[in-house]
């Protein structure tokens, strides 16, 4: 199979207006959304071109802005630049928002082609704990960020272009917000939206028929091992499963989905393994209340920040530490915050799934499905 570098050097030279524009093309965006573009947009720059960030490649002044580890997404974006169908695409309106009171990690970019198609991509979780509480917070009510999203799209929509969204991880349940909140006369102008492994919408936040508004021009793709993406699972009409070069929870890296002869890599169903998961998360969520949800985050996130952590990475840079200042903030939690997380445990260890989470060898990973 090829991955992205492979379908955007094979397509270098044909522009959307020679092929139309395909769902390869919507992964290879939702990639490029996640790159820091402030330095390309320094210094009051507007727009610019996705080739523009060929400096910002050869100062060393890169940065991902995903959690986890990145494997992949610089050689795409260098792909990208080189070529004519991407390279030559305009940026505008990035937008790269991050606030801790309230919790809102929020990031938009919008690309447009020389003829009249322009693309809105928002970018998923990155690793600041912001960020991760927003994405609780979906649990029980409606997040900023979503708000965010359904703005910067009734901003920038407008007859006359072919309008297109997507998102990967947080920005695929994004895009879902966004679309489903648009007045008629800018959802009209949408010719079709993207979610990529994203999250949908909480039954107990929002009712769940707005979905119909845009069923019939969204496209949802999932890995076969696919957990975010099952969470408040999106029924949505037109759903594809694609095949990863990763194994386990990995597999959630749009970097790491593969492409056949321009086409997405069909898989036939998601594993068994991620299934199981699934379900035992689904019986874990609908046992919490919401209002149970709402004490259980803002606990855990309050302990989590009470060093003066901001990202992941300060809380992993020295676990014995970490963990010596937690504990006595666990002890302090609520009799519902022990009980969700000490379910949360148990549920772990008697259905053993964790094994499966971060799987590398692909054959094994089957032949222990065959087991389940």
């Amino acid at each position: 199979m090829d991955s992205l570098t492979d379908y955007i050097l094979w397509m270098s030279d044909f522009p959307f207006s020679a092929t139309g524009f395909r769902e390869a093309d919507a992964i290879v965006l939702c990639t490029l959304s996640y790159f820091d573009l402030s330095p390309v947009f320094s210094g009051g720059v507007k727009e610019a071109k996705v080739k523009d960030c060929q400096k910002m490649i050869d100062d060393g002044n890169v940065q991902v802005e995903i959690t986890g580890k990145a494997d992949g997404y610089l050689e795409i974006l260098e792909a990208a630049v080189q070529s004519r169908r991407f390279g030559d695409l305009l940026m505008t309106n990035y937008a790269d928002i991050l606030c801790d009171d309230p919790p809102v990690q929020f990031s938009a970019v919008c690309f447009h082609d020389d003829a009249d198609l322009s693309f809105i991509a928002y970018r998923g979780t990155d690793n600041s704990l912001a960020g991760w509480r927003e994405d609780c917070m979906i649990s029980f009510t409606k997040s900023k960020a979503q708000e965010m999203a359904q703005d910067y799209a009734e901003r920038l929509i407008t007859p006359g272009r072919k309008w297109l969204m997507g998102g990967h991880s947080k920005g695929g349940n994004q895009v879902i917000y966004a679309a489903c909140m648009l007045p008629d006369d800018k959802l009209e102008c949408v010719e079709h939206i993207f979610c990529l492994d994203g999250p949908g919408l909480c039954p107990e936040v929002m009712d769940l028929s707005i979905m119909e508004r845009i069923d019939a021009k969204t496209t949802r793709i999932i890995p076969e091992f696919s957990v975010i993406g099952k969470l408040f699972e999106p029924k949505i009409t037109d759903t594809r499963i694609i095949q990863s070069s990763e194994s386990g929870m990995m597999q959630h890296n749009i970097a790491s989905w593969e492409i056949d002869h321009g086409k997405l890599a069909a898989a036939e169903d998601n594993s068994s393994a991620s299934k199981w998961i699934n379900e035992v998360m689904d019986k874990w969520i609908g046992n919490i209340t919401r209002e149970d949800r709402v004490v259980f985050v803002d606990e855990l996130f309050a302990a989590l920040e009470s060093g003066g952590s901001r990202t992941l990475d300060d809380l992993t840079d020295d676990g014995l530490e970490d963990a010596e200042r937690l504990f006595p903030q666990f002890k302090n939690f609520s009799e519902t915050t022990k009980h969700i997380l000490s379910d949360l445990a148990k549920q772990a260890v008697k259905n053993s799934f964790l094994p499966f989470l971060f799987k590398k060898d692909k054959e094994k990973e089957k032949e222990e499905e065959v087991q389940i």
